[in-house]
């Protein structure tokens, strides 16, 4: 039996709470302490990570609209393990500042684009109406894992260490990726023009080489910091 688009809101589901579903969050700045950072280096990864949302926002949603929201999230979610499985695998600044960067990235793939996808499976379904009423489950379902997350990580800490939990995210993180491999992409209208692959790949790449010259910036202030 094939498959149709209102499946795709239960995709999304899943992509929501591996986002949602936070283990880190109640143990984040005691494990850069027990790696050797101060507050000034948690506060610059902090920007860092904002800084990388902001700046991939226009050319993430410029993706989705133009390649395809499946892909845009298939991307996001792939960089969103990639980040958390570079984080628990880094011991030093430099190695979390990397990691900031990709789930700043992938993050802003996802965000946007999920919204968008679920729009338009509910659209493809003549539902579009009540758009609102499964964005408020979602966001119901994301203040439930909130919750959630808040308690498995302080079991998982306790029991295993600080950066057992960065692995669980990873592995949770993991979770969206197939989901987002099963989405139907939904029809669009074809009258819109579409620019060519190397446009597509400029903007990309204007947008990254700003963020690598914004967290060059921001490491030489650090290291100046440091010195004086």
């Amino acid at each position: 039996m094939p498959r149709s688009y209102h499946h795709n809101i239960y995709y999304l589901y899943i992509i929501k709470l591996s986002k949602w579903l936070m283990l880190i969050m109640p143990i984040v700045a005691l494990f850069y302490n027990e790696n050797g950072l101060e507050n000034f280096d948690i506060f610059l990864l902090q920007a860092i990570y904002s800084v990388s949302v902001a700046v991939m926002e226009i050319p993430s949603g410029y993706m989705a609209d133009i390649v395809g929201r499946k892909k845009t999230l298939i991307l996001g979610s792939v960089l969103g393990a990639l980040g958390y499985l570079f984080y628990s695998l880094s011991h030093n600044f430099t190695g979390f500042l990397v990691a900031e960067i990709i789930l700043g990235i992938g993050g802003s793939f996802i965000s946007g684009a999920d919204s968008a996808m679920l729009f338009d499976s509910l659209s493809a379904t003549r539902r579009q109406h009540r758009y609102l009423q499964f964005e408020g489950r979602i966001t119901s379902l994301g203040n439930f894992a909130e919750t959630i997350a808040a308690v498995c990580s302080g079991l998982i800490a306790a029991l295993l260490g600080y950066r057992a939990v960065y692995i669980s995210q990873a592995v949770i993180a993991a979770l969206a990726i197939p989901a987002a491999l099963m989405l139907l992409e939904p029809p669009k209208d074809s009258t819109i023009a579409k620019p060519g692959l190397r446009h597509i790949l400029s903007v990309c790449n204007n947008a990254i080489l700003k963020l690598i010259k914004i967290a060059h910036h921001r490491l030489g202030q650090r290291f100046y910091l440091s010195e004086a």
